[in-house]
This record gives structure tokens, sequence and C-alpha cells, in this order.
């Protein structure tokens, strides 16, 4: 007898690809029924994928207009990446899709922002660090703290043409040379960003002590070299940004 995950992945697989997968005894009755009631429940999930794609990049469709968008969304799920894909994730690989079918800059960079933004809403809740856990540390221990992302930070240089489209609503980033994603408590913040946090946070994949990350971010050798003095007042943005948790 079939477990209720085989049983789940035929039926999707049937879904997906056709009345050509779907396993003899699945379903109880006639075939032609069983067929019916498939093409019901297949258009009710394909609607929800189209609409699930809506929702996530509602700039996008705005930029580009509903019909194209609708029709780069079913070609987008005509692939079996995306059908495999919770409705959640599903816009996933839909930046670089766009990308791949030869749309602008500004369409594609959108994309991949409003899928950071999503990312951010999404990510596991985590506590950020603030400026007073630091409080009353002298020089030694505070070099000693180790820092690391906060799970729901992003981070993303700005374009110009992306630029321009975010400045209409954020008008603080009309100048900015990057942009930082972070959600420290109920929602997600978008604020505008330096090349020396960067420097900083491209570095915090993986878990650091205050005193490796200044000595990686001002060795002469790096191309991206900050200066001293730059250090501290970058990674107090982005604390205060909610963007670094601490690693006990």
């Amino acid at each position: 007898m079939a477990t209720l995950e085989q049983v789940q992945t035929a039926f999707m697989s049937a879904l997906d690809n056709g009345p050509g997968y779907m396993p003899e005894g699945l379903f109880a009755g006639p075939a032609a029924r069983a067929l019916l009631g498939m093409r019901v429940h297949a258009n009710t999930i394909s609607h929800a994928r189209l609409v699930a794609l809506e929702d996530t990049f509602p700039k996008t469709r705005s930029l580009v207009g509903h019909e194209h968008f609708n029709k780069l969304s079913r070609l987008f799920l005509d692939r079996p990446e995306p059908s495999a894909q919770p409705l959640a994730h599903i816009g996933r690989q839909f930046p670089l899709f766009l990308s791949r079918e030869g749309e602008p800059e500004p369409v594609t960079e959108l994309a991949a922002f409003e899928w950071a933004w999503l990312t951010s809403y999404h990510a596991a809740d985590a506590r950020a660090l603030q400026l007073g856990d630091l409080a009353g540390k002298d020089a030694a221990s505070l070099l000693d703290v180790v820092l690391r992302r906060h799970p729901a930070a992003n981070f993303a240089l700005l374009s110009d043409g992306l630029r321009s489209q975010l400045a209409i609503e954020i008008p603080e980033l009309a100048n900015a040379g990057a942009l930082l994603i972070t959600r420290p408590s109920a929602g997600v913040i978008v604020a505008a960003a330096s090349l020396a946090m960067l420097c900083l946070f491209a570095r915090l994949d993986q878990r650091q002590t205050i005193g490796n990350l200044f000595a990686a971010c001002t060795e002469p050798e790096r191309k991206d070299q900050l200066q001293p003095d730059d250090f501290m007042p970058a990674l107090v943005t982005l604390i205060e940004a909610g963007a670094l948790e601490q690693v006990d």
C-alpha cells in the first residue's frame, strides 16, 4: 500500500506533467471522472501560482505591465523547477529567469529587490544586536565579541535605474550607493547604506570577532580596504539598523 507521501508525489506529478503520469489505482472509480477532477484542481493550482508571482513581484508587474508580466509568468511556470516549490518560494529563480529572457536591467534588478524584501520578511526570528549590548565593555572585550549577519538582513548595490525607481517611495535612497534591507522587529526596513557597510557585511556570512573583522577590512592588500577611521561608524550603523546578531 502506498504511503501518503507517495500518493501526494504521484498526484502532483500527474498535475504537473499530465494524465500519462497518473499511476493505475491512484483514484477509485472511473478514470474519466478522476481526470475531470484533476483538471479542475490543476487549473486552481495554476491560478494560485500565477497569483503568488503577482503578489511577490507587484512593483515589477507594474513596471512591465500586467499583460507582459502574465506572459513571462506563464513561461516561467512551464519550467519544472518552479512547480516543485511551495507557493512562498515559487519566485526564487524569477529574477534570474527574467534576465535570461532578455528583460532590461531595471526590470531584473527590481525583481531581485522584491525577492530580497520578501526573503527578509519570511526570515527566521532572531534578536538583533543592539548598541546597549556592548555598553561597558573595555577595548579587549569588545574586539572579542562574535558577530554574524542577522538572518533577515540583505544588502544590495544600487544601479542608477533601481535607485531612481526606489527613490520615488524612499527618498533617502536618491544618493545612496547601496541599500540595506532588515527586519529587526515586526516590519521590514529599507535604508540607504554605504560601501563601507557593505565591506563589513560581506564578511559576516560566517561568524567573526570584531577584532578579526577589523583586521580583514583594513588590511592594506585588499582592493576594498577600509580606512581604520571608517570601520567603527560603519559597524555602528549596521548595529543600529538591526543587521547583525551576537553569537555566544
